[in-house]
């Protein structure tokens, strides 16, 4: 199998020549060879021309072309894009499916092994990912902070926040498929491009390490940075809806009280109808702090990849008991964000944005009366957690997806079963596999445990 090789593709548009050179720096210190650059600049003059052919003197993997038309970045990804695929296209085809397309900032920097550690991680994949992302922090002067750890592919979070972020690889093949960056959007372009990649149904990878680092620029203006990211966060909710609309789900996206994210009211007020089967699991104890709370999580069960919906659960002094639960490699279960207060932010606001998640509280969630019969119900030589986690691994092994609703709020009676030493034995004789690769809605950067979530 061919090694993976990378056509960066950056768009130079109000460029400081100072970070420039920094990002041509990281470049020139890359310990992985198989890589072009195409630097498609937007700026008056052709200085930055000049400034690359300093660092890569007769290097014929560097690409510069100064655009006439300056209409913004999805324009110049779509130059680039154009050249790269044909590029590509002269290649023969045991090459061209080694080929992918990397956007980056103009202004960040790449750790030395970046492109070595996502070129192995995508040889070693049991087949080749489509798209591919990292962990990335903030470059403040020289200072990094503001680790940014993220999940492996979920879909639900994707909708309500584009937690990728703008810069990721994506394969050439899917690259062809998908067709052009949309010229008509501002802020949002890279997240309309994701979002057509899932729709596309593309394979998505998540490297866990710190390999991008984007730089944070001083702000002079803070009333122009507010209205730009009003801006932003418009236009990111309209991609959200066309998204949802392209997909004929009935859903409504509104603007969530963090700016960080947005809601998706998905359509459940015909819950009553039984229009899908389902079954609300309740314990007696559970009580309900929201309203509508059958209505929220059948909204979610009208979606075919859907088969369980959970809530988060509160206990004294607002202190959260789980808003859905994470494994460990040898089969232990912790609640997310415990003791966590409700009222204050979380890591990334994570315990306040619907996602996808491995495993809820089956004391009060909604399953699909289908998929629970397709599965056989629940293992009886199981209990406890062990007996949930169980039907929701193999839900997802079936394709479906678990859910977690943090605005379905209820309280907890204070008790949950115990699981047994032969529980857990069965669990791991019949999930050893699966566990050991560790849970993809966590990050393995953050802590494991009861204080998971926090940095």
């Amino acid at each position: 199998m061919e090694m993976p090789r990378f056509s960066l593709v950056v768009w130079l548009r109000d460029t400081k020549e100072m970070f420039f050179r920094d990002f041509l720096e990281s470049m020139v210190s890359q310990n992985y060879d198989a890589w072009e650059l195409y630097v498609m600049d937007a700026n008056d003059g052709r200085g930055f021309g000049t400034i690359m052919s300093e660092f890569f003197p007769e290097d014929d993997r560097v690409h510069y072309r100064q655009l006439k038309n300056k209409k913004g970045k999805a324009y110049a990804y779509n130059i680039g894009l154009h050249f790269v695929l044909t590029n590509e296209a002269r290649l023969p085809m045991s090459k061209q499916e080694s080929g992918y397309l990397y956007f980056v900032g103009q202004h960040d920097r790449l750790s030395p092994d970046a492109l070595s550690r996502m070129a192995l991680s995508i040889s070693e994949a049991e087949s080749r990912p489509q798209v591919v992302y990292t962990d990335h922090d903030r470059l403040v002067g020289v200072d990094r902070m503001e680790p940014h750890f993220k999940p492996a592919f979920n879909k639900e979070l994707l909708l309500h926040r584009n937690y990728i972020g703008a810069y990721f690889a994506v394969s050439c093949l899917l690259a062809r498929k998908l067709g052009e960056f949309q010229e008509s959007l501002i802020w949002a372009p890279a997240y309309d491009y994701l979002l057509r990649a899932m729709e596309a149904g593309a394979s998505f990878e998540r490297i866990p390490a710190l390999l991008y680092h984007e730089r944070q620029l001083p702000v002079s203006d803070k009333k122009a940075e507010r209205m730009q990211q009003e801006q932003s966060l418009k236009e990111h909710m309209l991609v959200a809806q066309a998204s949802l609309k392209r997909r004929g789900i009935a859903a409504e996206v509104t603007q969530a009280p963090d700016p960080s994210y947005w809601r998706i009211d998905y359509h459940g007020s015909d819950a009553y109808g039984h229009q899908r089967e389902y079954m609300l699991l309740r314990d007696p104890g559970v009580r309900p702090m929201s309203r509508h709370n059958v209505e929220r999580m059948y909204g979610y069960l009208r979606q075919k990849d859907v088969a369980v919906v959970g809530a988060r659960f509160i206990k004294h002094g607002f202190l959260m008991e789980q808003c859905g639960y994470l494994y460990d490699s040898d089969g232990s279960i912790y609640p997310a964000f415990y003791d966590q207060k409700i009222y204050r932010p979380t890591y990334e606001q994570m315990a306040s944005i619907p996602r996808d998640v491995s495993m809820v509280d089956f004391r009060y969630c909604m399953i699909d009366a289908k998929v629970y019969r397709k599965l056989q119900g629940l293992d009886a030589t199981l209990s406890g957690r062990e007996q949930m986690l169980d039907f929701c691994l193999r839900a997802r092994a079936a394709g479906y997806r678990v859910v977690v609703e943090p605005a379905v709020l209820v309280r907890s009676p204070g008790k949950d079963d115990e699981s047994t030493r032969s529980s857990h034995e069965v669990l791991l004789d019949k999930w050893q596999e699966v566990l050991a690769k560790g849970d993809p809605s966590y990050n393995p950067n953050l802590p494991m445990g009861l204080n998971n979530y926090r940095l």
